[in-house]
């Protein structure tokens, strides 16, 4: 701000902050002097005081509306609210859901294109607004060990992932294998805090359900427990999973959104890759294989509910050429 800017304002400032204090002044001494007054003179004497303290008032204010702080604050407020828009990170659920449909409300063009346009955006709004209600997962990694024990094909799977909660906390580990699974299991889960506390839980009950794939045995682990003190949790599960004679189906899907993962195979006892599959989408997906008897799958965005791989593990095998019943001199001239 300049000399002559600076001397303005403070020459306003001094002028009209003493004229309201005469005004109150006055007002002051008017009634003291006269405490029986008319009531007329009575609101004017009233009046005169209000008057001088609005004028102390906007005094005030219009002197330090001068000063360079003062702009710099206004400056700031503007910048976050027009410009960053900052102040849509405060407001509650519902009113960011209106917002999202306020910024992606098709035109009047895309509308008569194709009428259901809005039910389609507002699904996308709706998954966007449900991932604050979910637990999400970071630094998910999975070591996995394919061999064959007493004649069937076992894999081995180290997990571990951090798990961070929603505002009313975490949700419950759940483990399961399907009916005809009985060769499978989970050996442990741990959990550490970032207190250094660390549970681990090697018994586990499981439940008979149904589920879309059949019937199923489900086991579930609270971790309601570390909500109020925990600000993420550091969980690894080991757990066996059994194939036929010759074969097993390795699958791997995420339940909840995770940032990024690794996962990491090894094959023993002769066992190859024979082949394999990662569904994803909207995040880039990369396979390593060094050979037919290792392989690293790697994703290092975000990934939602339902990306995965599956891979295919068994003994190698050759498929003999079908032999026709007719030799070539019996085949017909062309």
């Amino acid at each position: 701000m300049s000399k002559n800017s600076s001397y303005g304002f403070f020459k306003l400032f001094t002028n009209y902050f003493w004229l309201g204090i005469v005004f109150v002044l006055l007002a002051i001494v008017l009634d003291l002097q006269f405490p029986q007054m008319q009531f007329g003179y009575k609101v004017l004497v009233k009046m005169f005081e209000s008057v001088g303290i609005a004028i102390l008032v906007a005094s005030i204010f219009t002197y330090a509306s001068g000063t360079s702080e003062f702009v710099e604050k206004i400056k700031s407020l503007l910048q976050d609210i027009v410009v960053s828009r900052n102040f849509l990170g405060n407001i509650d659920s519902e009113s960011k859901r209106e917002a999202l449909n306020a910024l992606i409300k098709p035109s009047m063009e895309e509308k008569r294109a194709y009428s259901n346009i809005e039910d389609y955006l507002n699904t996308y709004i709706n998954q966007a607004m449900d991932v604050t209600s979910k637990c999400v997962r970071s630094n998910y990694l999975i070591n996995a060990r394919a061999y064959i024990d007493s004649g069937t094909v076992f894999v081995d799977s180290s997990i571990s992932y951090r798990l961070y909660p929603t505002k009313d906390g975490y949700s419950d580990i759940r483990v399961g294998f399907l009916k005809g699974e009985e060769k499978s299991s989970c050996r442990r889960v741990v959990v550490n805090t970032p207190h250094g506390e660390r549970q681990v839980i090697d018994d586990f009950k499981y439940d008979d359900i149904d589920i879309d794939a059949g019937a199923a045995r489900l086991s579930t682990i609270t971790l309601s427990k570390y909500a109020k003190n925990c600000s993420h949790l550091d969980i690894s599960i080991d757990m066996t999973e059994a194939g036929s004679d010759h074969w097993v189906m390795l699958s791997f899907a995420t339940l909840i959104p995770t940032d990024g993962f690794r996962h990491v195979l090894r094959c023993e006892d002769g066992l190859v890759i024979n082949a394999h599959h990662a569904f994803i989408h909207g995040a880039k997906f990369y396979i390593d294989q060094p050979s037919n008897t290792e392989l690293t799958a790697s994703c290092n965005e975000w990934i939602n509910e339902g990306t995965g791989l599956s891979v295919l593990i068994s003994l190698p095998h050759v498929v003999q050429p079908n032999k026709s019943k007719h030799s070539d001199a019996d085949l017909p001239p062309i």
